[in-house]
């Protein structure tokens, strides 16, 4: 009986040693290192060759055998990422930084421009049957200009405004100067009954056709700066490009209308009552990129987004003398200007922005053009085929990183935000 006794007191000892000694091995693993970061120890094979990942191996300091690897997850919340970009710089991007030409630079650029185009109109698919469309022509400045709407138009205006209008008018970016019958003549005026003089000068002022595409949407579109003039094309894209799948029964001209007139009742501060939620025109309540592309391709023709090369038709018989370019806008026109003794017109710096979204960059370029198939992006190249060719502009990269951001960002969407200046509504995020 007392052996009986003692082997159960002896028993009871080692069950309480071997318990305290797991308890300490449990709570070893889960120690923390010194230093007082907050660490998680988590299970996972550790990549080879790798020392810096490993922790200390409790279960091989307590059993001699092949232990489990373990590696330490700093418990830190790494800060939200935008999207990966695309290495290629964008063309517009890129010129903005680069120092302006002298007079000497600009018309040997200049010249290179115009003999490009010349060497090239019989390479190109509609241009060399395409005549111009309208001319403005400035007698006091002896020089002719062919809008091309959404590249620099609104500031050519502003140059050539101070000839004909007092400073207070020529503020008011509203103001339509080619209704001024004292002022610049346009093309059905002088091309028959009042020609202009052989020492007039021609210019163009074209912009890339992709980034000129995008520029005339969140101005026209999303601002909705022109809201009676769109409004009936802004409903018949919505009905016809915006699929609805979980209504069967409704007035889609009467919805598109409702949501439209929300819309610009935003823009102009009016308080309007907000239609119905299910209304599906609702988000967003204007035409998305996508759905304006759509319209695009189709066959609208817009001029702010008709391409330059068949508006202006410089393969046709319009000799042109300057080919400005957007992107390098001020220096180009100071250039033209000191060339043709029309410096006094260097002084009107006011600038006629009509675009009061915020400032385009490289993420939002590709955030706008990620929202297209890649039937629409080949259809946009082969629309502005003529003026990428002619005009020297990398469309076909621009697809290329188009395709590459998507690559990148599989999971990115695009967002239609209320972000724009003097819009109010109730509505802050919507896709």
């Amino acid at each position: 009986m007392s052996i009986i006794n003692t082997c159960f007191r002896y028993g009871r000892t080692v069950l309480f040693l071997l318990l305290f000694g797991y308890s300490c091995f449990y709570l070893g693993t889960l120690s923390v290192p010194s230093g007082g970061t907050n660490v998680t120890i988590v299970r996972e094979d550790n990549e080879p060759g790798d020392p810096a990942k490993s922790v200390t191996d409790f279960w091989a300091q307590f059993f001699v055998s092949e232990s489990p690897k373990f590696k330490a997850v700093l418990e830190v919340k790494e800060p939200v990422k935008g999207p990966v970009l695309p290495e290629t710089e964008s063309e517009e991007s890129h010129t903005s930084n680069v120092p302006c030409l002298n007079n000497e630079e600009f018309v040997k650029e200049n010249e290179k421009r115009l003999n490009w185009i010349q060497q090239e109109c019989p390479n190109t698919v509609r241009t060399k049957l395409s005549e111009i469309k309208e001319m403005f022509y400035f007698p006091k400045s002896d020089l002719g200009w062919c809008p091309v709407y959404k590249a620099a138009s609104s500031n050519v205006f502003a140059h050539f405004c101070s000839d004909y209008f007092d400073e207070e008018t020529c503020q008011n970016k509203h103001i339509k100067m080619k209704d001024y019958e004292g002022g610049f003549r346009s093309l059905d005026d002088f091309r028959e009954k009042d020609p202009p003089p052989e020492s007039e000068q021609r210019f163009l002022v074209v912009r890339d056709p992709f980034t000129r595409l995008l520029s005339a949407y969140r101005n026209k579109v999303e601002l909705l700066s022109h809201t009676t003039a769109y409004t009936e094309f802004f409903m018949d894209t919505l009905m016809h490009y915006r699929p609805i799948r979980w209504i069967t029964n409704f007035d889609k001209r009467d919805s598109a209308f409702k949501a439209i007139n929300y819309a610009q009742s935003m823009t102009e501060g009016r308080n309007q009552r907000k239609p119905e939620p299910d209304n599906p025109y609702l988000y967003p309540p204007y035409p998305t990129f996508k759905e304006i592309v759509y319209a695009v391709i189709a066959g609208r023709r817009d001029n702010h987004v008709i391409p330059a090369s068949q508006r202006c038709g410089p393969c046709g018989s319009t000799h042109y003398d300057y080919l400005l370019k957007a992107e390098t806008f001020d220096c180009d026109i100071k250039n033209m200007f000191e060339l043709t003794g029309n410096t006094r017109l260097l002084t009107n710096t006011e600038r006629w922005a009509t675009n009061q979204t915020p400032v385009l960059n490289q993420t939002m370029f590709y955030s706008y053009y990620s929202t297209l198939t890649s039937d629409q992006l080949d259809d946009l190249l082969n629309l502005y085929q003529d003026d990428c060719l002619l005009f020297q502009y990398p469309c076909q990269k621009h697809v290329d990183n188009i395709r590459k951001f998507k690559s990148l960002n599989p999971d990115f969407k695009h967002e239609y935000r209320n972000t724009w200046s003097g819009r109010v509504g109730d509505w802050d995020t919507i896709s």
